[in-house]
């Protein structure tokens, strides 16, 4: 029965599919959510599929939030950066996204120039400033932006830390925890340090 009364669920989500982006077929709604035309031929016995469904609740979802300008959509990613010896990063471009989360522009005291992102942080190396578990908000854009907290990626591992360059020019890498580590290099070696974005708020 509950197998019976989920293939009609999946049926029924199919349905509102095709009255939400206002086509006659099946095909049409796969091709829509990014399937090809032979996977829909699996969902008229069945139902669409749960990849299929996700899709549409986060389309509908995004499409929501852009009806209301104080809201953002904002994707928050699988990798947590670290707040101690650092997280091994094989590419920062292959950010795993674990859930999007709707936050109030009004959080936002800056223009974002890349990508906004959260990410948890792990460890205590920024302890008081962040603990285990904290949530930051970050704008994705390798450029620097002025003295503040940063997520960077330090010799392939991604980290959080304050970044501030002294009268001489040098780029000091700092803990907020004095028991931990901090270092000093010069800001045009990129062969141990990049910046992945700047940190824009604390969420939690």
């Amino acid at each position: 029965m509950e197998k019976t009364e989920n293939t009609e669920y999946r049926k029924a989500i199919l349905e509102e599919m095709k009255d939400y982006f206002n086509v006659p077929s099946i095909e049409q709604v796969a091709v829509l959510l990014g399937f090809s035309e032979a996977t829909a031929s699996t969902w008229r016995s069945r139902g669409a599929s749960n990849n299929a469904i996700t899709k549409f609740e986060l389309i509908r979802s995004n499409d929501s939030i852009k009806t209301d300008p104080t809201l953002l959509n904002i994707q928050r990613v699988a990798l947590k950066a670290s707040a101690g010896c650092g997280n091994h990063l094989e590419s920062i471009d292959k950010f795993e996204v674990v859930e999007t989360m709707t936050i109030s522009r009004s959080l936002l005291k800056t223009q974002p120039n890349g990508t906004l992102r959260l990410i948890g942080v792990d460890g205590y190396s920024m302890v008081p400033m962040l603990y285990p578990d904290s949530l930051v908000l970050f704008d994705e854009h390798p450029e620097w932006r002025g003295d503040g907290l940063y997520i960077l990626n330090w010799r392939n591992e991604l980290m959080v830390k304050i970044l501030q360059i002294d009268p001489y020019g040098k780029l000091h890498i700092n803990s907020a925890n004095k028991d931990y580590e901090s270092w000093v290099i010069d800001p045009d070696d990129q062969s141990v340090f990049h910046i992945v974005g700047k940190v824009l708020r604390i969420i939690i």
